[in-house]
């Protein structure tokens, strides 16, 4: 198996309630294996889009819509295998992106 020395991961959600709970996850799955980590919460991104009601003439009849973006990222200090890494990589929720970068 393959050790890794160092690695950040960033997740990525437009659901601030799955977020917390994948977060309160790691927290317990790398603490139960001794391994040091710092989590740190991202700023919020907002996308904001904007639609006309009327396809017509009305112009000032629009509609905004926005997304939130929330974010973050742990970072783990400490020789890891790769099984381990795998494996929180494949019990992640379907709506939330995550990138593994080595350091």
């Amino acid at each position: 198996m393959r050790n890794i020395k160092s690695l950040k991961i960033v997740a990525k959600t437009c659901n601030p309630a799955i977020l917390n709970l994948y977060v309160f996850f790691l927290k317990k799955v790398f603490y139960d294996l001794g391994v040091p980590f710092s989590i740190f919460y991202l700023p919020i991104k907002k996308k904001r889009i904007t639609l006309l009601k009327s396809p017509h003439v009305n112009k000032t009849a629009r509609e905004q819509f926005e997304i939130k973006y929330y974010k973050m990222c742990l970072k783990l200090r400490f020789p890891i295998k790769f099984s381990i890494l795998k494996w929180v990589w494949l019990s992640k929720p379907s709506v939330l992106r995550i990138k593994i970068k080595v350091l």
